[in-house]
């Protein structure tokens, strides 16, 4: 019984640390999108690429608000906006 509760409780605390790195993983994914779009946007004087500057501070105000999967069709739709392959 107690083998079984220690077991548990270093399961809980393993899970406990990971979540951070799990976060910290997806925050990158973010990085990667807003800098693939920025270095595009960068070279670029057109209509396009200004609507993409305005959607790269949209795409990062829902990456720090968690909301990581519309973040992620914004950053898609975006880069498909501009040719840019994912």
């Amino acid at each position: 019984m107690a083998r079984t509760i220690t077991v548990v409780l270093v399961l809980i605390c393993l899970a406990w640390l990971s979540a951070p790195g799990l976060a910290q993983q997806s925050m990158s994914d973010c990085d990667k999108w807003v800098a693939k779009i920025n270095a595009e946007v960068g070279v670029r004087a057109d209509e396009a690429s200004h609507a993409a500057r305005m959607k790269v501070e949209e795409i990062t105000k829902m990456c720090k608000d968690g909301k990581t999967a519309e973040a992620e069709k914004a950053a898609m739709e975006t880069m498909a906006t501009l040719g840019i392959k994912p």
